[in-house]
């Protein structure tokens, strides 16, 4: 079976990394004034980092020093589990990015408004429905209407001025790789 989030990860890793093959290289460490998230190596805050090192009873550390197998696993548990499995291919990305990026309840809010259900954010049998429900006929409109509500959601945020660009031109490159895996 294949894993789909080994497939799916180094999409958003190029989103987040500068340089998304070498792990370690430091310009994939940011500290951008005007970014809410704080320090972040590959993508994954300092915050963040500190809760999974205390969930694993691990002391806290300087994020530059997680590894790749730690951010691996943050990417995992956190981000792609437990919805994207239930996802069909390219609709995994799209919310798998989306969870990264904005959080995982918008993630979750973002499908459902792309389903025509009640976005609140919760994962429950309605959805699930929704999800099962989803036809190889209807999942490129699916893709196409998510990635229009995830450009909306960022021109919604106050730090649109600033990251603006770069968050449009990660939505259509994400929105392009989902619609490419369709097809798989």
């Amino acid at each position: 079976m294949t894993d789909r989030f080994l497939i799916c990860l180094p999409f958003t890793l190029a989103q987040e990394d500068p340089v998304p093959n070498d792990w370690n290289n430091p310009r994939n460490y940011s500290d951008t004034p005007g970014d809410s998230g704080g320090p972040t190596f590959n993508g994954i805050t300092h915050t963040e980092y500190d809760i999974w090192r205390k969930q694993q009873e691990l002391p806290t550390q300087d994020i530059r020093k997680m590894t790749q197998d730690e951010g691996y696993a943050i990417y995992r548990q956190n981000y792609w589990m437990p919805d994207c499995p239930n996802l069909p291919a390219g609709l995994d990305l799209q919310f798998f990015d989306t969870a990264v990026n904005m959080g995982s309840n918008r993630a979750v809010k973002l499908l459902q408004a792309s389903l025509g259900l009640a976005a609140d954010g919760d994962w429950g049998p309605l959805t699930q429905a929704a999800v099962v429900a989803i036809t190889p006929a209807t999942l490129p409109g699916i893709i196409k209407d998510e990635t229009g509500l995830r450009l909306k959601t960022y021109q919604s945020f106050g730090g649109y001025r600033e990251f603006g660009a770069d968050w449009s031109r990660r939505d259509v490159e994400i929105g392009a790789e989902a619609l490419k895996m369709v097809s798989i």
